[in-house]
């Protein structure tokens, strides 16, 4: 118990140093690059975990190697489910429900395509990646020209789409560290 609430509490302290690290620019960049590097230290193509700043919402990932990383949040209607399937180590299978829920309100899907976070050039990015929202919200970043917005627009949702993501990754790469020292991931109340 002890050790579960002493990682609750470095979750949160990460969570509130994400708002100021991700003000930079691409700082999902350095968290993607984290979290694939533990996932292929374990072998693991995906990694589920709960949002410990919301009952019954979850945040997993799926690694595509040399391709794509897929990072969900959502709330789901069977969290006992859930959390069975995360205390059995089914990841994959907690990302596969996750992407299946039914409650579309707060629900976050990242496409990095790269698996190199979300592109800091405004202009030309190297890879193409998509954010949705809600279920129904869509945010391309494929370069300002190419969305025909200004670079400041299209700057600040970059930006607010970067702090989203670096928090989700912060999430996982907590619960990567926990899988990897033994640890149980964060549970319920």
């Amino acid at each position: 118990m002890k050790t579960q609430l002493g990682l609750v509490a470095a979750i949160i302290t990460s969570l509130s140093a994400v708002s100021i690290h991700a003000a930079q620019d691409g700082a999902s960049t350095a968290a993607t690059r984290n979290l694939i590097k533990s996932m292929n230290d374990a072998g693991l193509e995906a990694i589920a975990t709960v949002d410990p700043t919301e009952p019954g919402a979850f945040v997993a990932a799926l690694h595509i190697k040399g391709g794509q990383l897929l990072v969900v949040r959502a709330n789901h209607p069977s969290v006992d489910a859930l959390a069975a399937r995360l205390a059995a180590r089914q990841f994959r299978d907690v990302y596969i429900d996750l992407q299946a829920t039914p409650a579309s309100k707060g629900k976050v899907f990242v496409m990095d395509a790269g698996a190199d976070g979300l592109p800091a050039d405004v202009d030309q990015p190297a890879n193409v990646d998509v954010v949705y929202e809600d279920g129904s919200r869509q945010t391309i970043f494929n370069g300002a020209r190419a969305q025909k917005v200004n670079d400041d627009e299209y700057r600040k949702q970059l930006r607010d789409a970067d702090v989203k993501y670096t928090r989700l990754l912060t999430v996982l790469n907590a619960a990567m560290g926990a899988h990897l020292s033994g640890q149980q991931g964060p549970r319920f109340q």
